[in-house]
């Protein structure tokens, strides 16, 4: 099926005219959200914590509708069936599904995992609960607030012995030193749509290979998504900023990695055709 054409990221970021009836449209938009949308608690939280970050991520994972009187769960509802949102919870499932696979491979032997901008990370819960009983995990994230939520899961879910937790910064080389070296698996979903400079993400790339060097690594990228410039337009980011995704294809960041040094990419596209899931090896 023919894809529709999406403004690309330098478009994004560009202001509208202000006569332009798609300004006046997308700032309709956000005047609704940001008032009568207000009833539903996942736009609340999306505004008062940014559509990008970890907690808007963990209320569309956990997909039930919440608001202020009936008209808010309806409006809640609304949203979490959006299919971005759905997007989001079919590659939690496809993530779980990768690291469960790859834990596999050791065949019960003890394994070490490190989730670098974790959020909530309750897909990693999972599957340290299901089938890998000795593997353990360090999750990093640079919001403190997340990772105290975080922990509270961890403990609910009997796992305090077998989760660290670690603020820090996956983007800076001093923070990546404070990582135990060869971890068997590193994550990084999420990140790369995020960072919008491409010589960032290589270099960050060449980075973890040389001083973490991890035996494996599973990250995301999200290559088309036909809400693209209405997220951009109306939603907030985590600084209070434009919400601005960045698309790439994934060959392009999977090549990134291959110039790093890992291999043999493994490749899952999420129902809906906006993500796509890569797990790469590390020879060494």
């Amino acid at each position: 099926m023919r894809r529709n054409a999406v403004p690309g990221f330098v478009e994004l970021n560009a202001p509208l005219p202000w006569y332009s009836p798609k300004n006046c449209y997308f700032k309709f938009i956000s005047f609704l959200l940001q008032t009568a949308g207000r009833l539903s608690d996942g736009i609340r939280i999306g505004y008062d914590s940014g559509f990008d970050s970890g907690i808007i991520m963990n209320y569309i994972y956990e997909n039930v509708p919440h608001g202020r009187l009936y008209i808010g769960k309806a409006i809640d509802g609304a949203f979490l069936n959006q299919t971005t949102c759905k997007a989001f919870r079919a590659i939690k499932q496809i993530q779980k599904d990768m690291i469960k696979r790859y834990l596999g491979e050791k065949n019960e032997k003890p394994a070490f995992i490190v989730d670098m901008a974790s959020g909530k990370a309750d897909y990693v819960y999972e599957v340290l609960n299901n089938g890998s009983p000795r593997a353990k995990a360090l999750l990093r994230d640079i919001n403190e607030k997340t990772l105290r939520e975080s922990r509270r899961t961890a403990e609910s879910s009997g796992l305090g012995e077998r989760v660290a937790f670690e603020l820090g910064d996956a983007l800076d080389p001093e923070s990546l030193r404070k990582i135990p070296k060869n971890p068997d698996l590193v994550i990084e979903v999420g990140l790369y749509g995020i960072i919008h400079e491409d010589e960032r993400i290589k270099k960050h790339l060449r980075e973890l290979r040389t001083i973490v060097n991890p035996g494996a690594l599973l990250f995301n990228v999200q290559t088309y998504n036909a809400q693209i410039e209405l997220i951009a337009r109306a939603l907030k980011n985590q600084d209070g900023g434009p919400c601005v995704w960045h698309l790439r294809p994934a060959e392009q960041v999977i090549g990134w990695a291959e110039e790093a040094g890992f291999s043999d990419p493994e490749i899952t596209m999420d129902p809906h055709g906006i993500y796509a899931v890569v797990l790469m090896r590390n020879h060494k």
